[in-house]
């Protein structure tokens, strides 16, 4: 009888812990599909003037509400960590507001954005947007930052744990609700070029404090201008958006999400190749479901129809 009931504990365990590994694509409703490039995306933005002193090759944050762009500017190469194709960063933030105004700021000398784009979200949900976007330093490597219009300045509102050195970046994925708590959170991998972790945050008394984290992804690749190798997209209709993003290696996608209050695996795919470019969200057979277009080495992307 011992036996038995030891026998039957450890079933009881097992199909626990199945309960909680990661299910295929198929079983959350993709249908994936590995093919060459169909044709070229062309995507549509408003038309914008470019400040003389804008980041070559950065690109702007478009808004819809009292925010209607945010520049990079001030460009420089006074850090010199050159992982973003090339050595130069942005030493300042302009905000074109709707109203026709505009404000700026510039860093201090030991800083600079190590960025591409700014991204515009309602953090707190007082209706006014945040402005996310990656500072980097000589004293503490990279450190996500939320910006704001406060009294008609550019001010600092928060900013995350800043837990690296010089020369260790960080990669924004995405923002959402993604924990089903009523707000949003940001996510970022930390350090992609070496073992990169996954970290969840939420403003929280005017700072961006953590709420999950797990281990092993890569949204980025040294020299690299895409920084866009991930997506956030409600996969199983259930209310709280997944995230998808390469493993560490970028040779297998996985698909990240809430499950009862913890941030889990729920997909893995593995590939024979590397991803290599930015995720696009697409209703790819006209069914009224977002699909994803994965880019792929060798001019191939893996396509996940829903």
């Amino acid at each position: 009888m011992k036996s038995l009931g030891l026998s039957l504990l450890i079933l009881a365990v097992l199909a626990v812990g199945g309960a909680a590994r990661a299910e295929n694509l198929e079983d959350l409703g993709f249908r994936p599909l590995i093919g060459e490039a169909a044709r070229e995306i062309a995507i549509e933005v408003r038309p914008v003037i470019r400040p003389e002193n804008a980041l070559p090759d950065g690109h702007p944050a478009l808004g819809s509400g009292a925010i209607a762009e945010v520049w990079l500017t001030e460009p420089t190469d006074r850090y010199g960590h050159a992982v973003l194709g090339d050595g130069i960063e942005a030493g300042g933030l302009l905000v074109r507001l709707a109203d026709g105004n505009e404000v700026s700021l510039s860093l201090p000398e030991d800083q600079v954005f190590e960025d591409l784009q700014p991204r515009l979200a309602d953090l707190d949900g007082d209706g006014a947007m945040e402005i996310l976007v990656v500072r980097s330093s000589q004293s503490s490597g990279a450190v996500l930052t939320a910006y704001g219009v406060v009294d008609g300045t550019l001010q600092l509102v928060a900013k995350g744990p800043e837990r690296l050195t010089a020369f260790r970046w960080l990669n924004p994925v995405g923002v959402a609700d993604f924990d089903g708590d009523g707000t949003l959170e940001v996510a970022y991998v930390e350090t992609p070029h070496i073992g990169g972790v996954l970290r969840v945050l939420a403003l929280r008394d005017g700072r961006l404090a953590q709420e999950a984290e797990a281990s092993g992804f890569s949204n980025h690749f040294i020299g690299s201008r895409a920084l866009g190798l991930s997506a956030v997209l409600d996969v199983d209709e259930d209310g709280l958006p997944e995230i998808l993003l390469p493993d560490a290696r970028r040779q297998a996608l996985r698909v990240m999400g809430f499950v009862d209050g913890e941030l889990r695996e729920r997909a893995v795919h593995p590939l024979d190749t590397e991803i290599v470019g930015d995720f696009l969200l697409e209703d790819l057979d006209g069914n009224g479901l977002e699909g994803v277009i994965v880019p792929l080495k060798r001019g191939r992307e893996l396509r996940l129809y829903r």
